[in-house]
């Protein structure tokens, strides 16, 4: 029997043990935030020299962010880290001058704002910058430069200020591309949408909020006609209906159409659009519990009937044959139309 001594140290032991393993595990997690970071958006803005993506591990370990992390600590996380999908969040592959590392997905590098070797700022991202923080004295109607339309629209997006009514001064008919990724929109928000750009293909609204609805999202769908690509992951109040718009507005021009995150699509919609969207090349329905085992049947049946010039990949967790599931389905939710 323990006396009370033994006791108190035994505790004592056991609460320093929970500590050390609760210190490790917040050191963990920032290190896997830091490495997103990075890998993703980061890189040159570090001072990393990026090639497709890959980075080599020698010139990830002198980033500052890292400074506290051995070399056998990152590499460890990059080899380990998987996404909520079971598949790898990152890339790594050993070459004749050392190893190298890249994002499995979702990257878009913001450029270094000094120029090569000095701490002198970059013309165009001084200028970028004053156009951010004094956005709503500018009107953008008819500027003719999409790139940096989307970098003003990303540099607002990223430090949280992006407003409905921020967006639709920055809204531009040249535009053909637009990622609202995680917008709140309005009203008037979603309107100036199909209002200012009618000539968009690809458009993400992922996350966009409740106000987004079968209605709103059919004006869209009716008033912008040449969508090739389109997010819709995580509207919530989407059902079949824009699903049916789909069908009738975009069967000749679809290619890509990702509908994670919401449950209201039922699988006899979902067959009928793999069937009608002829053009459709990637659909992620990556958690529909909708789609039986006799929908997934049916889906793999239409894929393998189509030609090879009209082969498509689906994305369900419960979708494994390799003619129609992907290796790794993160890799085609962000590899878009571009």
């Amino acid at each position: 029997m323990l006396s009370i001594t033994d006791a108190i140290e035994s505790h004592n032991e056991h609460d320093d043990d929970c500590r050390l393993v609760r210190q490790y595990e917040r050191r963990q997690l920032k290190l896997g935030k830091r490495l997103a970071y990075i890998l993703r958006y980061g890189a040159e803005k570090e001072g990393c020299q990026v090639d497709e993506g890959w980075i080599p591990l020698q010139d990830l370990m002198k980033v500052t962010l890292l400074r506290e992390y051995t070399e056998n600590e990152v590499l460890g996380e990059i080899q380990t880290s998987y996404s909520y999908r079971k598949t790898p969040r990152y890339q790594w592959e050993r070459r004749t001058n050392g190893v190298h590392v890249r994002a499995a997905y979702g990257r878009r590098f913001e450029r270094n704002p000094y120029h090569g070797q000095t701490q002198i700022r970059r013309l165009l991202d001084l200028a970028l910058e004053y156009i951010c923080e004094n956005v709503e004295n500018y009107d953008f109607e008819g500027f003719p430069d999409e790139f940096l339309l989307n970098e003003i629209i990303h540099r607002i997006k990223r430090n949280g200020k992006l407003t409905s009514r921020k967006l639709q001064g920055l809204l531009s008919s040249t535009m053909e591309h637009l990622d609202l990724d995680g917008i709140y929109l309005t009203e008037s928000g979603i309107k100036a949408i199909y209002t200012k750009c009618p000539n968009l293909k690809v458009l993400s609204l992922k996350s966009c909020g409740y106000v987004l609805n079968d209605h709103y999202c059919e004006q869209i769908i009716r008033k912008c006609p040449l969508i090739e690509s389109l997010d819709l992951s995580y509207c919530k109040h989407l059902t079949d209906r824009t699903l049916n718009n789909l069908i009738k507005y975009y069967s000749n021009n679809l290619i890509q159409l990702i509908l994670s995150g919401n449950h209201n699509y039922t699988g006899d919609t979902i067959v009928r659009l793999v069937s009608e969207c002829e053009q459709l090349k990637q659909l992620d329905m990556w958690d529909n519990p909708n789609c039986t085992n006799d929908i997934l049947n049916i889906l793999i049946a239409i894929a393998k009937s189509r030609g090879d010039d009209r082969t498509i990949t689906i994305v369900h967790k419960n979708l494994l044959h390799p003619a129609v599931a992907p290796t790794n389905p993160w890799a085609v939710v962000n590899a878009k139309t571009r």
